[in-house]
């Protein structure tokens, strides 16, 4: 045998030492599957633990699919008896792997343990009103009382249906929808319907409306507010029946500084209504101003103006024009003392507080000098007759109510005594 071939064998040979020996293929165990070995419940407080499990829809023994803990989510989501559910699963051990216990915690929403859906929603009105009182004395239309209705959380969270209904000067019911709808360009939508009587104060005739009406508010953290109404009337008044479409547009900037004494502050308030009347050519535009300004002066008393302006385009009904006269616009002469398409008014007051401007509400004096005029369309400003008024009064504002009185005389022979008051929430 020669030496090269004797060397083949050699290295063969010490190859098949050095590998290792042959292992026999073991047959591969199936993949472990998960099972429900227990349902855990909480926060169920009205429904009992067997309903909550039919509502689970989830057997002992069932399997554990990827899906299993978002099904059961929106399965109790959809029941609508809870706000929130949150669904968790747990091993029962580090070593049985395949037993499962799913934890479920949720929130139930008002009136859960009841099963029908409409009793459900029925219910959970009845459970929620809540009554304030409505109270006002107006110059010129007397004292109205009432109540408000509000139920919360309606047509979702932070809603609002309103349904104030009165007696005495103001006779009537509305109901009102308010909804919010935060981080889009309107920030809220309103709606809502009324009917209300009321005698005029000048005339004598009853003013007699029904309303419907929706709108759209934007506020911003500022206190910038713009709105936008569409509102439609039906107006009866001195036997005659008016039906009007309003379009109106407006701003207003009231800061948080000016609730209860304002100080070093400014508000304003402008709007332009489009008033269209069935059967009367052209619609007649409406420009509407009130500025208002508040400087600290001597002490902690304030110096606050006023300018007012309602405008028309052209002749307005009877039951539309502003009144001159009262503690609204110029004290020292009644309410109704004069009508016309236009008016502008002006006030200049000295308040002195008597309470503590950390005090819950505020309380003083005031002294003020009123002036005031109301013109027809297409007469000029200078043409109009203005009026005045000055005198004394108090004011007492403390948390929800105000009242005013003021003693005022018109400059001309006459004293006059102007009272209002109201609860505000």
């Amino acid at each position: 045998m020669s030496s090269r071939r004797l060397g083949g064998i050699l290295v063969a040979l010490a190859a098949a030492l050095a590998l290792p020996p042959a292992v026999a293929a073991q047959p591969q165990s199936p993949p472990t599957t998960e099972t429900v070995a227990e349902v855990r419940v909480h926060g169920n407080h009205s429904i009992p633990d067997a309903e909550m499990l039919e509502l689970v829809g989830v057997a002992l023994g069932d399997a554990v699919t990827p899906d299993l803990l978002e099904t059961v989510t929106d399965r109790l989501l959809a029941s609508g008896r809870f706000a929130t559910v949150e669904v968790r699963k747990r091993y029962r051990s580090l070593t049985a792997t395949d037993r499962v216990a799913l934890v479920i915690v949720v929130r139930e929403e008002p009136a859960a343990s009841v099963r029908n859906d409409l009793l459900r929603a029925l219910t959970r009105l009845a459970g929620q009103p809540m009554f304030m009182p409505v109270l006002r004395y107006e110059e010129g239309y007397g004292l109205t009382y009432g109540a408000r209705l509000s139920l919360l959380d309606v047509a979702g969270e932070g809603s609002r249906v309103s349904v104030p209904a009165t007696w005495g000067g103001e006779r009537g019911v509305e109901m009102e929808l308010d909804v919010p709808l935060p981080g889009r360009i309107v920030d809220r939508l309103l709606a809502g319907g009324s009917r209300a009587r009321r005698q005029h104060p000048a005339l004598g005739l009853v003013d007699d409306r029904t309303r419907v009406r929706v709108g759209a508010d934007r506020r911003f953290s500022s206190g910038v507010r713009f709105h936008a109404a569409l509102t439609r009337d039906e107006v009866r008044f001195g036997g005659g029946v008016d039906r009007l479409t309003r379009t109106e547009v407006g701003v207003d900037y009231r800061p948080a500084a000016a609730a209860s004494f304002p100080r070093n502050t400014a508000a304003l308030a402008a709007s332009v209504e489009r008033i269209a009347i069935d059967g009367r050519a052209g619609p007649i535009v409406r420009p509407r101003l009130d500025a208002r300004a508040f400087v600290g002066v001597t002490g902690q008393s304030v110096v606050a103006a006023r300018l007012s302006y309602e405008g028309a385009s052209g002749p307005l009904p009877l039951y539309e024009q502003p009144l001159l006269g009262g503690g609204a616009t110029l004290r020292g002469w009644p309410v109704g003392v004069r009508m016309g398409d236009r008016l502008l008014a002006g006030s200049l007051e000295w308040r002195v507080p008597v309470t503590s401007p950390l005090s819950v509400g505020s309380a003083g004096l005031r002294f003020f000098y009123d002036r005031a005029a109301v013109w027809d369309a297409g007469q000029p400003l200078r043409g109009a007759e203005f009026l005045d008024g000055a005198g004394v009064g108090v004011f007492f504002a403390p948390q929800f109510f105000q009242v005013h009185v003021d003693v005022a005389h018109d400059l001309v022979g006459s004293v006059r005594v102007h009272v209002g008051a109201g609860i505000q929430f």
